[in-house]
């Protein structure tokens, strides 16, 4: 456990003068992932806790950097759900429009390796093969040895430290255009302080309605906080309620508003890109639709429906490098991660789990976190399955025993007598819970991994065997 009172003695151990190549590097660097997450736990890891909300820390920040965000051009994109499928199909389809150009992208959470969240995405492949790479080892490395003295002094939040590495990041590499998504809300959200060329609400649903709001109206308000005066907006398909609120700020702060596909309707079919796309659900089509209407808006919609821009949509997840949205980790038996874990991305997912399956038998590995509510999604998942419940590392996470008495009571109440009786069981670990679903599968089952990105990214690790780069969620607090 790390004491705040030694952070500067620890952080001294860390950042002594050493070689930045080869083992030293690595080292320092998960060192410093380490360090991060103990003076300044996330969210993601650690709930409300971990929330900052507010721009003053973040704009202090910013200042102390030189304002990096400043020269950058940015997209920014807040929303429920389906913010990060945009985010990475906007980098992509961008950096296909303008070849040669290289597009900063900015997203959360990771699912295993803490780099994840900063990338460049460019046309041309690297000496890796890859279109995209993510910010070096190094560069984590220095950025947390020149902020030292402010991290210790004014103790940023988590995701104000890897916010201003983003902007101080793509700033030195000069990107061409780097999009932005939102953690949490908008309004004040740290990402917040950027004037953006775009503003994208991509969705709005009730999730974290402990600190946005319990109505969508609420919700919206804190969405719509991203809007800025004179600059456009792109909205997706919006409740009426939050329709009217992204409407009315619009209106105020004389921004025009577009919604989704009213610029592009005759370009292009949305459905046939998505059917043709590497990021498949039902609910991408709405998500493209989005997209092409933001690539019209920047003035590259004379060039949407090319064969390039069509080339970075539809592979966008590879172009981009975007992990765990209907990702198969195996063929046989198939095995699917998805993170989507609110009602409005989880009765999308299931509608797609259950199409799939087609008759097959579905083994459900499932787990969430605590302050989820369970109530809302529990009635969603399958009557018929084989569950094994279980519970990513970490404070957040709900018992996996606990779950399983509220989802089998809850397939109990639709009809399913004998629910919990033999097809279901309660697993501790991820790793565990993940051999056994893939013993007990043959090889025509489907095993289905969510309801937590911190789930999947624990289901991940294992498949891909990434030893060597510490999960966000296995680092212990206090």
């Amino acid at each position: 456990m790390l004491i705040l009172e030694n952070i500067s003695h620890f952080c001294a151990q860390i950042f002594e003068k050493v070689p930045m190549t080869g083992p030293s590097i690595q080292n320092q660097y998960r060192e410093c992932v380490r360090i991060l997450y103990s003076i300044a736990p996330s969210f993601q890891r650690v709930g409300v806790s971990g929330y900052h909300p507010g721009l003053e820390s973040m704009t202090d920040f910013a200042r102390f950097l030189g304002d990096p965000h400043k020269s950058l051009r940015t997209i920014h994109i807040a929303g429920t759900n389906g913010k990060g499928s945009v985010a990475h199909m906007l980098a992509s389809a961008l950096a296909f429009r303008y070849p040669g150009s290289r597009v900063g992208l900015y997203t959360s959470p990771h699912l295993v390796d803490f780099r994840e969240r900063i990338r460049i995405v460019c046309s041309e492949k690297g000496p890796d093969g890859r279109h995209y790479s993510e910010i070096g080892q190094e560069d984590v490395v220095d950025f947390m040895a020149r902020c030292r003295n402010f991290i210790e002094e004014r103790r940023p939040s988590f995701f104000e430290i890897t916010t201003a590495m983003a902007f101080d990041f793509f700033a030195r590499e000069r990107v061409d255009t780097a999009v932005i998504e939102t953690g949490l809300g908008g309004r004040l959200d740290s990402t917040n302080i950027i004037l953006p060329e775009l503003s994208i609400i991509t969705s709005i649903g009730l999730d974290h309605k402990d600190i946005l709001g319990d109505t969508i109206e609420q919700i919206a308000r804190e969405k719509a906080g991203i809007i800025k005066s004179g600059v456009p907006v792109v909205i997706g398909a919006l409740p009426p309620e939050a329709e009217a609120v992204a409407l009315e700020t619009a209106s105020a702060l004389g921004s025009r508003l577009y919604r989704s596909g009213e610029l592009c309707a005759g370009d292009v079919d949305p459905q046939e890109i998505a059917s043709a796309a590497d990021l498949r659900s039902t609910c991408q089509v709405r998500n493209i639709r989005t997209v092409m209407t933001a690539l019209h808006v920047l003035g590259a919609g004379d060039a949407a429906s090319s064969p390039a821009v069509l080339y970075g949509l539809k592979h966008a997840a590879a172009v981009s490098g975007l992990r765990g949205r209907w990702e198969k980790l195996s063929a046989e038996p198939e095995v699917i991660c998805d993170i989507g874990h609110n009602v409005q991305a989880l009765s999308e997912t299931m509608r797609q789990l259950e199409a799939e399956a087609a008759g097959r038998h579905i083994i459900m590995v499932y787990g969430m976190a605590g302050d989820k509510d369970v109530e809302a999604v529990r009635g969603l998942l399958p009557l018929e399955a084989r569950y094994i419940f279980t519970q990513a590392q970490g404070s957040r996470a709900m018992p996996a025993g606990q779950l399983r008495e509220l989802v089998d009571f809850s397939r109990r109440e639709r009809g399913k007598a004998d629910a919990g009786a033999a097809d279901s069981v309660a697993v501790e670990s991820v790793e565990e819970a993940v051999d056994m679903a893939m013993r007990e599968a043959g090889t025509s089952d489907i095993v289905f991994i969510g309801g937590s990105s911190y789930v999947v990214a624990e289901a991940m690790a294992r498949f891909l065997q990434k030893s060597d780069v510490p999960l966000q969620n296995s680092i212990e607090t206090e």
